[in-house]
């Protein structure tokens, strides 16, 4: 339903919106999830993070692309979560150690239904075209890559700085 009424211009209107505030209360709502896969989540969000966004549908980009971090990395797997401010901008970056993700199926995140085989978790592959039309609606940009501190997936989402 949320990527229907993205689709259709259903899109509220935007306010300011303290990022790492809100990263703070997905992060903290997902604990349990990690803790339960003896998984460590990192979370550095610093002050002053402010994008223009709708708190709901930005609490929905960012509890997905938490989840996906926790669900899809083993047991005893690092989960690093970052809200900092680079130029212009205001960065949220997700870094995982799991297995990360072949450059075709990195691709291909968005896509309605897809999912990669074999990860051994469920899901209906809706996860990634609702972040990427939230990050649209939302003037944000999406980056997928390997993890360079992890060595699994890597995601960074930069918004426009609103402060």
């Amino acid at each position: 339903l949320t990527l229907s009424r993205l689709e259709a211009g259903a899109a509220p209107a935007a306010a300011p919106l303290e990022l790492g505030l809100l990263v703070r209360q997905v992060a903290g709502e997902l604990a349990p999830q990690a803790l339960h896969k003896a998984q460590s989540i990192e979370l550095d969000a610093a002050d002053a993070c402010t994008v223009q966004g709708d708190a709901t549908l930005t609490s929905v980009l960012v509890r997905n692309l938490v989840d996906n971090a926790i669900r899809y990395s083993p047991p005893q797997a690092s989960v690093r979560i970052a809200v900092a401010r680079r130029g212009g901008q205001v960065l949220l970056t997700i870094d995982d150690s799991g297995a990360g993700m072949s450059e075709p199926d990195m691709q291909r995140l968005g896509e309605r239904f897809f999912r990669v085989l074999g990860s051994g978790e469920g899901g209906s592959g809706l996860g990634w075209s609702i972040v990427r039309r939230i990050a649209a609606v939302s003037a944000a940009t999406l980056r997928v890559g390997r993890s360079a501190a992890l060595g699994g997936l890597s995601i960074e989402v930069a918004w426009p700085s609103a402060g």
